[in-house]
C-alpha cells in the first residue's frame, strides 16, 4: 500500500528530516572543524606548480589493453596548470628500502596521471635538520629529483603543514592533502596496489628476470645520483677497477643479525664461511681478479682480507667497529647502532652505502646476503650474475631482500 501524500502528512516527514539533519550537524561538528582547519593549511596559489611534464611511452599491460588506455605514463601538463603531486614521503627503515619504495612508487604514480616527488624528512634516520650537501630532504642529498621540474621543494608549505598533521601511515596506501597532492608512504605491497606498483620482495626471495628488467628501466630514467656521487664512483673505479674482472661481494650485517632482530627471514642470514666458500669457487682460474667489499661492519671487511688478502679493496666508509650492534631510529624501528644517534654521521653514511651500491653495480658477479642495498644492485643491473649465500641458488638463479 501506497503511503498517504496528503499535505499535513508530507509536513510532517519534512520536519522529521529537518530533525534527523540538525543531529547529523551537530554529531559532525567536531569533523567540520578539522575540515576547516584542514582548509586553511592547504589554501594556496594557482602558482604553487607550474611548468610542463614530459610524456614517457611505456608498454600497456594486459589490463590497460583491455581497457583500451594509452600507452602512455603521464601526460603533458599544459604551462600554467597545477599538475597532481605524488608526494612519496619517507619510513624508518634503511636507505635502500626507501629507495625500493620510490622504484615502486613511480609506475603508480604515472598510472594515476600524478608526478611522483620523494619528500624523506625527519622520520628516517638520514635525514639532518642541518642539511646535506645544499639539500633538505633525504633523496635529494644523493639523487636528482625524480622528475627535474618538481623537486621536493614544489610541496609547498601549506601541504607539508598537512603531512605534518597527518602523516600517512605505512600500513595504507595514502591519501589526497590538496586537490593536486597525493600523499603515501607505503612500500608498494598493499594488497589494493596490485597491478599498479612494482612488487619488490623483501623476505627471502630476490627479484626474477621479468622484475629486474622492469625495474632498471625505471632506474636509469628517474634514479640519477647526482654530479659529486658519480665523481666519487668514478674516481675510485678509476682507481681500483677498471680493467680487471671484480666480483662485487655484500654482507649485510649488524642489525639485522643482532639479537633484537626477530624476524624470520633474518635469522641466520650472516654465513661469513659461506661467502668464503663462494668467492673460492668464483675465483678458479681467475689469478688477477679482484674483491671489492662493501657491509655496515668492519668485522666483514677483516674477515675477507685475512680470507683472501690484497684481492680485497673496499671503500672508505663509516662503518660499524664494535658495541651494541642495533639501535633504533625516529620512530623506533630497529636500524644500526652506529648510526642510529647521529644524523649527520647517518647522512654521510647514505652517501657512501649509494657510491658502494654504484660500484658493485659495476662488478662482474654479486655475492651477497638478504638485503635491500644488494636487491637494488640486481635491479638495476638485471644481467649481473649473483649467488645469495642465505636462501638463495647460486650463480645467478637466486631468489632473495
Amino acid at each position: 500500500m501506497w503511503p498517504c501524500a496528503c499535505p499535513c502528512r508530507l509536513a510532517e516527514t519534512d520536519a522529521k528530516l529537518e530533525e534527523r539533519q540538525l543531529q547529523v550537524e551537530q554529531g559532525h561538528l567536531q569533523i567540520q572543524q578539522e575540515i576547516g582547519q584542514l582548509r586553511e593549511l592547504i589554501e594556496t596559489s594557482s602558482e604553487a606548480w607550474n611548468g610542463a611534464v614530459t610524456a614517457v611511452p611505456c608498454k600497456p599491460c594486459k589490463p590497460c589493453k583491455q581497457k583500451g588506455r594509452r600507452g602512455i605514463l603521464y601526460g603533458q601538463a599544459a604551462r600554467g596548470t597545477m599538475p597532481t603531486l605524488h608526494i612519496i614521503c619517507e619510513r624508518d627503515v634503511g636507505l635502500f628500502s626507501l629507495i625500493q619504495q620510490v622504484i615502486a612508487n613511480i609506475p603508480w604514480a604515472f598510472q594515476e596521471r600524478r608526478v611522483p616527488v620523494a619528500y624523506f624528512r625527519e622520520r628516517t634516520c638520514y635525514w639532518t635538520p642541518k642539511e646535506y650537501r645544499d639539500r633538505d630532504t633525504v633523496w635529494e642529498y644523493y639523487f636528482e629529483p625524480i622528475v627535474p621540474e618538481h623537486p621536493a621543494s614544489s610541496v609547498s608549505p601549506q601541504i607539508r603543514g598537512v603531512i605534518s598533521l597527518h602523516y600517512p601511515s605505512p600500513f595504507e596506501v595514502g591519501y589526497f592533502a590538496h586537490e593536486h597532492a597525493f600523499v603515501s608512504n607505503h612500500f608498494g605491497d598493499h594488497p589494493d596496489l596490485s597491478g599498479k606498483t612494482l612488487f619488490i620482495p623483501y623476505l627471502l626471495d630476490d627479484p626474477d628476470e621479468d622484475l629486474r628488467r622492469q625495474a632498471s628501466t625505471i632506474i636509469d630514467k628517474f634514479v640519477r645520483p647526482r654530479g659529486y656521487v658519480q665523481e666519487k664512483v668514478e674516481r675510485f673505479y678509476r682507481d681500483q677497477m677498471k680493467g680487471r674482472r671484480v666480483i662485487g661481494v655484500h654482507v649485510r650485517g649488524t642489525d639485522a643479525v643482532s639479537a633484537q632482530e626477530i624476524r624470520w627471514h633474518r635469522q641466520g642470514s650472516l654465513r661469513l664461511p659461506r661467502y668464503r666458500e663462494e668467492i673460492e669457487r668464483l675465483l678458479q682460474g681467475e689469478r688477477e681478479a679482484m674483491i671489492f667489499a662493501a657491509t655496515d661492519a668492519q668485522s666483514s671487511v677483516d674477515y675477507l682480507k685475512d680470507a683472501f688478502e690484497s684481492r680485497v679493496i673496499a671503500y672508505d666508509s663509516i662503518r660499524h667497529q664494535g658495541g651494541e650492534a642495533a639501535g633504533k631510529g625516529p620512530t623506533g624501528w630497529i636500524m644500526p647502532d652506529y648510526i642510529a644517534g647521529d644524523r649527520d654521521r647517518a647522512a654521510r653514511n647514505g652517501e657512501e652505502a649509494v657510491i658502494e651500491y654504484l660500484l658493485l653495480a659495476r662488478c662482474d658477479h654479486l655475492v651477497h646476503n638478504g638485503s635491500s642495498l644488494a636487491r637494488t644492485v640486481l635491479l638495476k643491473v638485471p644481467e649481473m650474475p649473483h649467488t645469495n649465500t642465505h636462501g638463495g641458488h647460486p650463480g645467478g638463479e637466486s631468489d632473495s631482500r
